[in-house]
């Protein structure tokens, strides 16, 4: 690997790419483009880089495949990876900006929910009053249904959200979600509260297993990790 362009991977939108970008930039390790809308940049000090810029899925399984030898991405995205992904990444540094939480969060017209005991004794009425599974809107799958599986919840059914996973208790998709949140208004404005946290998250530094040997990529790290 040590004739070989190496790709170093790093957020393609929103304020998350700017707070990105300044982690290179601080660290001495300026990105520069042809263009604003260039997804491929380089490093001046280090002639066989190349930064790609991608989403943050994409960042993960780029990672876990080896394509890339070191990015920017989630926690909540390397957790939520397959097995086989995850296992082959490091995490390196947990940044303090991009944070939020994995929630599980019901109708605040459940009152008497506040905790997981709650719910599942709601998810034995579900089944008896309305003999259908209670359902969990997510975009979390893995992440979740670990989380029901440590709490003993077994009467429940996972429904894909790819969009608006807030309003999906309101429009009767699914009676509770899990999803992120960052302050918790977002989940308020759709009449929903959060009973548990899945896990906190933030934007972190990730590295290949692959590559963690490689001379360039440790120094590129070292940098980023600061």
């Amino acid at each position: 690997m040590t004739n070989e362009i190496i790709n170093i991977a790093t957020l393609s939108k929103g304020r998350l790419k700017n707070e990105a970008e300044k982690v290179f930039k601080k660290c001495g390790l300026s990105i520069s483009k042809i263009s604003e809308r260039s997804l491929i940049g380089s490093i001046k000090k280090y002639p066989m880089v190349r930064v790609m810029y991608m989403n943050a899925t994409e960042i993960i399984e780029a990672l876990g495949k080896g394509v890339c030898a070191a990015g920017i991405s989630g926690k909540d995205i390397w957790r939520e990876s397959d097995v086989g992904i995850q296992s082959r990444i490091s995490l390196v540094k947990e940044y303090d900006w991009g944070k939020s939480d994995l929630v599980v969060a019901v109708p605040t017209e459940w009152i008497d929910c506040v905790n997981s005991a709650d719910l599942e004794e709601i998810s034995f009425e579900f089944y008896k009053k309305k003999r259908r599974l209670m359902r969990v809107a997510t975009k979390f799958k893995n992440l979740t249904s670990e989380w029901f599986n440590e709490k003993g919840i077994t009467q429940y059914e996972l429904i894909s959200s790819l969009g608006a996973t807030e309003n999906s208790h309101i429009i009767g998709k699914a009676d509770l979600i899990c999803d992120l949140s960052s302050t918790g208004q977002t989940l308020l404005q759709n009449n929903l509260k959060p009973i548990d946290s899945v896990l906190k998250t933030s934007a972190s530094l990730f590295v290949s297993k692959a590559y963690k040997s490689n001379n360039i990529v440790k120094n590129i790290i070292k940098l980023l990790a600061k």
